[in-house]
């Protein structure tokens, strides 16, 4: 008698365990992103400033070059006439604005057109994304020389500005991406990705996933993540990541079902910041 309660207690436990969880068909239209929103996530991409605003950062940094300029000739001029007391006021003030914190505000990749393509073969360029790729890797692997980061991150954001019709531009928007995500420039970080298939919808790199996460998990734009891990998890060359895939899909039936109240703590699938 306890035996055939055992049994019958063992397959009720099944089924309601079964019950628990959510048959997701292939073809799920949760996973097929909105057309509009897919449409300008690829044409413009998310978080991107305006031109609005690149116009005043523009202005800004031509004023703040000018400042600047105008601070070492007074310490020039101080310095020709003798003048000890305004030199050192110069000096000091030059200093102060040298040691202050001076944003750019606007990367490259932000202020260049999305509608640019990776086509060419440029050997110049090929030659700065090789010189970029040794830097980037001579940083380190986990104790990352961030000095070698910032040198190889200038060569990446050069290229891009040098020779935007190269087929390097996406493995440098990519590579950048990575290492603003590393300095945790998210806003900035997220833009990259983004660039990167943008430039070239065939990029082997997962970076609409990329661009997703960071949106989910770090900017909170729940929103506009939940069309990249859509675009991500439909995506052929972002399919061979499947641990991406396997947190695409998690987090696309969460954000579908559960809008933005969602837990912003939950652990990261292992593997997913890897690639």
């Amino acid at each position: 008698m306890s035996r055939k309660l055992f049994i019958l207690g063992f397959f009720v436990s099944v089924v309601l365990i079964s019950g628990c969880v959510e048959k997701v068909a292939k073809d799920d239209p949760r996973f097929r992103a909105d057309a509009e929103l897919s449409n300008a996530a690829i044409i413009q991409g998310f978080g991107v400033p305006e031109a609005g605003e690149i116009d005043i950062v523009e202005e800004m940094a031509s004023y703040r070059a000018a400042y600047k300029s105008g601070l070492e000739k007074l310490v020039e001029y101080y310095m020709a006439s003798g003048d000890a007391v305004k030199l050192g006021w110069a000096k000091r003030e030059l200093a102060s604005l040298n040691a202050g914190a001076q944003y750019r505000y606007i990367m490259p990749a932000a202020a260049v057109d999305a509608n640019l393509r990776a086509l060419d073969t440029i050997d110049a360029a090929d030659t700065l994304f090789a010189e970029a790729e040794r830097i980037n890797r001579s940083s380190g692997a986990i104790l990352k020389d961030e000095g070698k980061l910032r040198a190889a991150l200038r060569k990446y954001n050069l290229l891009i500005a040098t020779y935007p019709s190269s087929d390097k531009i996406d493995n440098c928007a990519y590579r950048a991406g990575r290492i603003y995500a590393h300095f945790r420039d998210y806003e900035i970080a997220a833009i990259y990705y983004q660039r990167a298939f943008q430039w070239d919808a065939d990029t082997p790199y997962p970076a609409r996933f990329k661009a997703a996460y960071i949106l989910d998990r770090r900017l909170q734009m729940r929103k506009e993540a939940l069309v990249l891990y859509q675009l991500a998890y439909n995506n052929p060359t972002e399919q061979k990541y499947e641990g991406n895939m396997e947190f695409s899909k998690k987090r696309i039936l969460e954000l579908t079902k559960s809008g933005v109240k969602l837990d912003r703590d939950k652990p990261v699938l292992p593997g997913t910041e890897k690639n």
